[in-house]
């Protein structure tokens, strides 16, 4: 299936967002947004990937 990841679109065969971020070596400490909402919690992770959804990782940076 195709999904956008990162304003790309990719072909991938993961069926869950968990599984796709994994398998771009995306770990915790990331806000997820899927279709426009924020996943608020690892365990909505679990959600199933469809054909033409859209993905972005966001990393918090801070520093003085």
């Amino acid at each position: 299936m195709k999904i956008v990841y990162q304003g790309k679109t990719e072909e991938t065969d993961v069926a869950t967002v968990d599984a796709f971020l994994a398998s771009h070596g995306v770990g915790s400490g990331v806000i997820v947004e899927y279709n426009g909402e924020i996943i608020a919690d690892v365990a909505s992770r679990t959600m199933a990937l469809e054909e033409g959804s859209e993905l972005n990782v966001y990393r918090i940076v801070s520093g003085g």
